[in-house]
């Protein structure tokens, strides 16, 4: 079976609450979720996969239809967020177009949340909601074997077509013991080709040592989800093996990798143990780290720990419910200093209730904290957050928008803050100031001079801050909405 696993071209994504300058600064990953899926198959068949992805090259929706036509698919699985779903139908229809008894798997996070949905997409044949692996491959053998619906409703998190009544699963697949899983399919991409404009050098990898977060963040897609963590073993020698390529500097993208202290001080040891010079970033909650995991850290290679601060208001935090306070913020970011690690906040204004008084707080406190990056993200509502529901419930949010978006997917939609005593355009502009605020600090600016690690990376750097800072507040031209 001629298998491609698909990331599209982000021509089509909608538009999110940072200013473009600010999500440069991310840098351009690779789908772990897809070469996981790709490594599995491949290993369970023996047989060999194709990945295209399109935003790593470059690629355009002409090139694209190039690669997809000059190539044999008889299946092919496409990423999906929510917003990238116009992408991803778009990519679709090319493989729809030039192989029409191809079959066109959806996965991902949109797919988990809205797979009734995505099933009935014009599109779409199959469905993959939940984790991927152990379903892709079981989805595939059905095909081959002549998809038999009895087969078929077998298959964990599978949604499809019985006919022309689609089958919803309400059960998402579950590939088990993480450490059972092949480390992610990375020789179906070249690893150069992804970057971090903040990284500690040009090139960085991603590992993913867990799946899930047990915490309450109501603003958070997977909140209160079963925390999954591999070995410390495990993740080192992943490590390893990319060490071995020539990749020193890596980024754990899991959610919260310290909600269990004692593995990542098992894996920190581990990797100096066995000698590994590397740098890698993390993310943490600052009530999931101390003193001594932080000692632990810094002596492993960790440069950086990506937090989740959000507002200086403890009425704000608790409206969220994140569970922390801005005192143990304060604690946890001098800590991370003083153990020699840099820190990056993240921070967001516009929560419903909030004043501009206290966003200006939020400012203030970031300058404070002086961490190496700081974001201010627009409080946005997100589907089936709880932040979402509780919005709707409230009456805050008049009717079901996103749904509308997940059923009838159109060019044009944009994101809408429902914030009930700023309008957008007064949002954008006190977000700009903040941005501002902190990035037009001369101690930003020297420090960060002193990190320029080539005239390339300085060039790059320069245009994105005389962006930022230049950036006009005002509102941009209207475009039209599913709720107008």
């Amino acid at each position: 079976m001629n298998v491609v696993f698909i990331s599209p071209p982000e021509t089509h994504s909608i538009e999110s609450s940072l200013p473009a300058q600010i999500n440069q600064g991310g840098g351009v990953y690779p789908r772990l979720g897809l070469l996981y899926v790709a490594a599995y198959y491949e290993r369970e068949t023996g047989e060999k996969t194709d990945f295209i992805d399109a935003p790593a090259l470059g690629m355009d929706y002409e090139r694209l239809e190039e690669e997809i036509r000059r190539r044999p698919i008889d299946l092919a699985a496409v990423s999906v967020l929510t917003f990238n779903l116009i992408d991803s139908c778009k990519a679709a229809a090319l493989v729809k177009k030039h192989h029409p008894k191809a079959r066109v798997v959806f996965g991902g996070h949109h797919a988990n949340y809205y797979p009734g949905e995505s099933v009935r997409l014009k599109e779409v044949d199959y469905v993959i909601s939940g984790d991927g692996e152990k379903s892709f491959l079981m989805l595939a053998q059905a095909i081959d074997r002549g998809e038999r619906p009895e087969e078929l409703a077998a298959i964990p998190g599978l949604s499809w077509h019985d006919g022309e009544k689609p089958r919803v699963a309400f059960l998402r697949g579950d590939s088990g013991d993480l450490n059972l899983l092949p480390f992610p399919a990375r020789h179906l991409i070249n690893l150069r080709n992804y970057n971090n404009l903040i990284g500690a050098s040009d090139v960085t990898a991603t590992i993913q040592s867990s799946r899930g977060c047990p915490f309450a963040c109501t603003f958070c897609d997977i909140r209160r989800t079963k925390f999954r963590y591999r070995e410390p073993s495990n993740v080192v020698d992943e490590v390893e093996a990319l060490t071995a390529q020539g990749i020193e500097d890596f980024f754990f993208v899991d959610d919260t990798i310290t909600i269990r202290k004692q593995r990542v001080h098992e894996i920190c040891q581990e990797m100096i143990r066995r000698g590994l010079k590397v740098q890698f970033k993390i993310s943490s909650r600052v009530d999931c780290i101390n003193e001594a995991l932080l000692k632990d850290l810094r002596r492993a290679g960790c440069y950086r720990i990506h937090y989740g601060v959000e507002s200086a208001s403890q009425r704000s935090l608790d409206y969220m419910e994140k569970g922390i306070t801005p005192d143990l913020v304060r604690k946890v970011f001098r800590q991370t200093k003083e153990a020699g690690i840099g820190a990056y906040a993240y921070m967001m204004i516009g929560i419903p209730g909030e004043t501009r008084e206290e966003m200006e707080a939020t400012f203030d406190f970031a300058v404070e904290l002086d961490p190496d990056y700081c974001q201010f993200s627009i409080c946005t509502p997100y589907p089936k957050t709880e932040l979402y529901e509780r919005m709707l419930r409230t009456g805050i949010i008049p009717h079901d928008y996103w749904q509308e978006f997940a059923e009838n997917p159109q060019e044009g939609f944009r994101v809408k803050f429902w914030n009930p005593d700023f309008e957008e355009a007064e949002l954008r502009e006190i977000q700009q100031y903040g941005h501002r605020k902190f990035y037009g600090r001369p101690r930003f600016v020297l420090r960060e001079l002193g990190r320029v690690r080539s005239l390339v990376d300085f060039r790059r750097k320069a245009a994105m801050g005389l962006k930022l800072l230049l950036r006009r507040g005002a509102r941009r031209p209207e475009a039209p909405t599913l709720t107008t």
